[in-house]
């Protein structure tokens, strides 16, 4: 496998990630806490109209200079991340991790992990202090998010809260370097 930052014109192929999942629960954000509800969904790939509505949502934020890994089997893309190059919050301090998927077949591996900590050290070498992550609410993306050290926010974007109001809103400190 190789990780490796995407060329613009690859970014289609973003959708050939097999998105597949039976989600059985999903979190909701109710009276600052995180409830699990049953509620089942039989994904079998990306939503109807998903590529088509953020097919250029990726391309705008790559062309303003943001930061778009993938992963690699073969010549097979099976994971990628974005990470959008604007910052948001009220200190301006917040980079947005805008994408992050791995198909089916290469979970439970550390890939998820590993472009985690890939926009983790992208956005620390930009100067932010926190990730923002608008995550599907599902119960194995939630946790995913949890297990890094990301919690909820207090500091909702109103802009990717309107665009995703099902949507979990997260965010996580980016820890400091220190060298010895």
């Amino acid at each position: 496998m190789k990780i490796r930052e995407l060329e613009r014109q690859e970014i289609r192929d973003i959708w050939s990630i097999d998105r597949a999942e039976v989600i059985d629960r999903v979190y909701r954000h109710e009276d600052d806490e995180l409830v699990l509800k049953p509620e089942y969904y039989d994904m079998q790939g990306w939503p109807p109209g998903e590529p088509e509505r953020y097919g250029p949502i990726l391309l705008d934020c790559f062309d303003r200079g943001g930061t778009l890994y993938g992963a690699f089997d073969g010549e097979t893309l099976i994971g990628a991340m974005v990470l959008e190059s604007r910052f948001i919050g009220r200190e301006k301090d917040q980079l947005q991790l805008k994408f992050l998927h791995v198909s089916r077949r290469h979970r439970q591996a550390g890939l998820g992990r590993t472009l985690f900590e890939k926009a983790v050290a992208r956005a620390r070498e930009r100067g932010a202090r926190r990730l923002y992550i608008s995550s599907t609410p599902s119960e194995n993306t939630v946790r995913f998010y949890l297990r890094r050290g990301c919690r909820l926010t207090h500091d909702v974007d109103a802009a990717l809260f309107e665009l995703e109001p099902e949507d979990i809103h997260l965010e996580f400190d980016i820890p400091v370097c220190v060298w010895e």
